[in-house]
């Protein structure tokens, strides 16, 4: 799997000042538990002092930025009902949430799985590929137990604080833990060869996933007075959910379509 990995140092942060050595012994996968696709919003956030977390990287949507040198000591974990906390023994980073959603007692609330699943996808390839590497680098095996786990299954472990991440998320779109580490260990056994292994199905998964994101894409205010003039006359009207998929192409019969109600226009 191919990464897009960048660096920048949480160098302000008390846990980076503090350069606590780690020698790793898993990869703990946490979730930011707020509705912010942007991790530059997290990282200037928390380069500064008295903030009481960082963790090793951000995963969004495009990329993998690194904030703490893979063998310092994060503050990601809290303490376990072991007493016992994961800081002392595992990497993490921190999924970004896509936009337009809540939470209520821990529960994602207006939270709309399909329209959310491209940008799912891409964050579960960087995390997976993000893990890989780290497994690969510091020769841990993800199927081991308690090497590749999430924030919740810390707590249930005794060594990680009550959170619910990543199972608050990930199961909404049929992914368990279980399939991460399987997932990871199958990135790890890539040997980088350039057999293509795509086929006709997933070509069409990916696709339908792409178009359907840029379903999701607001338009841009340059085109507002053309677009309330071709809503206001019938040429264009929203389709399911209201969606008039301003930034994703139009098909032959769409396109008809709109000629045919243009040409209804000047005949009034």
């Amino acid at each position: 799997m191919e990464l897009n990995l960048t660096q920048q140092f949480l160098t302000q942060n008390d846990c980076y000042r503090e350069g606590r050595l780690l020698a790793p012994k898993g990869v703990m996968v946490h979730s930011t538990g707020v509705a912010q696709p942007d991790p530059e919003v997290f990282i200037r956030r928390w380069d500064q002092p008295g903030v009481e977390k960082c963790v090793h990287a951000f995963v969004a949507r495009d990329k993998v930025i690194q904030t703490l040198p893979w063998t310092t000591r994060g503050w990601h974990a809290g303490t376990g009902t072991s007493g016992r906390s994961a800081n002392n023994t595992h990497l993490s980073f921190e999924c970004c949430e896509p936009a337009g959603h809540t939470y209520k007692g821990g529960e994602m609330v207006g939270y709309n799985v399909e329209a959310n699943r491209p940008y799912f996808d891409a964050i579960y390839r960087n995390a997976a590929a993000l893990t890989a590497r780290l497994c690969k680098e510091f020769s841990l095996d993800p199927l081991e137990p308690g090497v590749v786990i999430c924030h919740a299954e810390g707590h249930e472990l005794g060594v990680a604080s009550a959170h619910g991440d990543v199972l608050q998320w990930w199961p909404k779109h049929g992914v368990t833990m279980d399939q991460f580490r399987q997932d990871v260990a199958r990135a790890m056994e890539d040997d980088g060869s350039e057999e293509d292994d795509m086929t006709q199905e997933r070509f069409d998964e990916l696709m339908n996933g792409y178009l359907a994101g840029l379903a999701q894409l607001p338009p841009g205010q340059w085109s507002a007075p053309a677009r309330q003039w071709a809503e206001e006359q019938g040429i264009i009207s929203g389709g399911d959910g209201g969606l008039f998929r301003y930034r994703t192409f139009p098909t032959r019969e769409e396109t008809v379509q709109l000629l045919y109600k243009f040409s209804q226009t000047l005949e009034k």
